[in-house]
């Protein structure tokens, strides 16, 4: 699934969790697909090298919890407005 001119010069760990990110986002039913605002913040979290701004790329993220957390956010602005 990744580019193969990256050679492997990348976490497995991170391929994993963005790949994750990419599934949620393929989500059939529109309200179930994360808000962009969360797919960049999750991207960005990925992309920060480690040692940068006291992140490591090799604590696990939980992108799972992109759709739980922001599913009522998400629920409240394609509601219909009246």
């Amino acid at each position: 699934m990744a580019d193969p001119s990256l050679e492997g010069n990348y976490p497995i760990k991170g391929l994993h969790q963005a790949l994750a990110v990419a599934a949620m986002c393929l989500q059939e039913e529109a309200t179930t697909r994360p808000l962009i605002s969360d797919v960049v913040t999750a991207l960005e979290y990925l992309a920060v090298k480690k040692g940068e701004e006291g992140e490591d790329t090799n604590d696990h993220v939980n992108v799972a919890s992109l759709d739980s957390d922001t599913e009522a956010d998400h629920t409240e602005q394609n509601r219909p407005k009246d």
